[in-house]
């Protein structure tokens, strides 16, 4: 799932550049919802908000759940000429390679 790059977070006006650390959701008994991306230093805050709005009819009843974002990484893949050649003779089918 691709996220935002920062927290959803606005703090007067301004948007918070910080990673994202959770996903935030309100799981409800007719499904889960995703409402935002915080970084650590705004759970506490966007949790109480969350609460508030659900109090005000908002946002849906239900149970806020904040799970931590793990990052990913992998090395980029890069095609040699072995790869091609494997493709051409043990595939059968021809490859997009440039001569």
């Amino acid at each position: 799932m691709l996220l935002p790059e920062s927290c959803s977070v606005k703090v007067d006006g301004n948007e918070c550049r910080l990673p994202p650390s959770f996903v935030v959701s309100i799981k409800s008994h007719d499904g889960e919802y995703m409402v935002a991306v915080v970084c650590e230093q705004h759970k506490e805050g966007l949790q109480y908000k969350l609460a508030s709005m659900q109090n005000e009819g908002k946002l849906p009843a239900g149970k806020i759940q904040f799970q931590t974002i793990t990052a990913v990484v992998t090395d980029c893949v890069k095609g040699m000429e072995e790869d091609y050649v494997e493709i051409d003779l043990k595939r059968g089918i021809g490859s997009e390679r440039k001569p």
